[in-house]
C-alpha cells in the first residue's frame, strides 16, 4: 500500500467511474480511489443493452466533466452460485455466464465512447480463482476468463486511441462474500492458507492502489496485463 502522500495526489484531478453491477467489491473501490485524490462516480445498474451502458456511462462522464479511469465488474447472482458442471441447463448457462458477459461487451463499448477521443484506462475486476479453476463455480470461472480475454483484445483493438485497458484479480472472498463457503482449490504446494504473504489483500486498500496506479501516468506503457491480486496464493501469469 502506498503512504498517504502517494495516495492523495496519484489520482489527483482525475474523473473515475466504478460500474460494477452492485457488486459489494464496488463500494470499497469506490472509496479507496478516492483517497488516492480521484473523483468518483458509482453506478449500481447492470447494463442490459449497449443504450443502457452508453447512456449511463454518459450521464457519469458529464457530472464529472470526463471519464479518465472505468472500473468495471459483472456477475449474475446466478454466477455466484455454487453447482455442479452437470446440474447446469442452457436456462442456468444463459443466466449466469451470457448476461453478464454482454454486461461487460457492453460497458466496454460504452467506456469507447467516452475515451475515444482522449484516451484513458479501463480496469476489469474478477475473481483471482478465474487462473486456475474452481469445481463448483464453473459458470463463474468461464465468465471470469472470457472477459478476461475481451479485455485483451479489446486492448489490442483501441491502444491507438491511447485507451489501457487491463485485469485485475482479486480474492474470491472479497469480489463477492457469497464465495466465501466456496469449495475453492488449495495451492497444492502450500496445502491450506495462508497465502505467501500471509494476508489477502484488501480492495479499499491494496487493490485501490494497484487500479489508481493503472489509472495514472504511472503506468502509461501498460495495456492487456492480468493482475493477480491474492497475496501470493496462486502464482501463475
Amino acid at each position: 500500500m502506498v503512504d498517504a502522500a502517494g495516495a492523495a495526489s496519484q489520482l489527483a484531478g482525475r474523473r473515475a467511474i466504478v460500474a460494477a453491477g452492485g457488486l459489494p467489491v464496488a463500494k470499497a473501490l469506490a472509496i479507496g480511489l478516492r483517497r488516492h485524490g480521484a473523483r468518483v462516480v458509482e453506478l449500481s445498474k447492470v447494463f442490459g443493452s449497449r443504450a443502457d451502458a452508453q447512456m449511463a456511462l454518459a450521464d457519469a462522464a458529464r457530472e464529472l466533466g470526463g471519464a479518465d479511469l472505468i472500473v468495471h465488474a459483472s456477475a449474475t447472482p446466478q454466477a455466484l452460485a455454487v453447482r455442479p458442471l452437470d446440474a447446469l441447463s442452457a436456462k442456468d448457462w444463459q443466466a449466469a455466464v451470457h448476461r453478464s458477459m454482454l454486461a461487460t461487451l457492453y460497458c466496454l463499448q460504452g467506456a469507447h465512447a467516452q475515451q475515444r477521443e482522449q484516451g484513458g484506462a479501463f480496469v476489469l475486476i474478477g475473481p483471482s480463482t478465474a487462473l486456475v479453476g474452481a469445481a463448483g463455480l464453473v459458470p463463474l470461472i468461464t465468465l471470469a476468463e472470457a472477459q478476461r480475454t475481451l479485455v485483451k483484445s479489446a486492448a489490442r483493438q483501441w491502444g491507438a486511441l491511447g485507451m489501457r485497458l487491463n485485469w485485475v484479480g482479486v480474492a474470491a472472498r472479497h469480489y463477492h462474500p457469497a464465495l466465501a463457503d466456496a469449495h475453492l482449490p488449495q495451492t497444492p504446494e502450500l496445502g491450506p492458507p495462508p497465502p505467501a504473504l500471509h494476508r489477502v489483500p484488501e480492495p479499499q486498500a491494496d487493490v485501490a492502489d494497484v487500479i489508481a496506479w493503472l489509472g495514472s501516468d504511472g503506468a502509461r506503457g501498460i495495456t492487456g496485463a492480468s493482475f493477480n491480486l491474492d497475496g501470493g496464493d496462486w502464482m501463475v501469469p
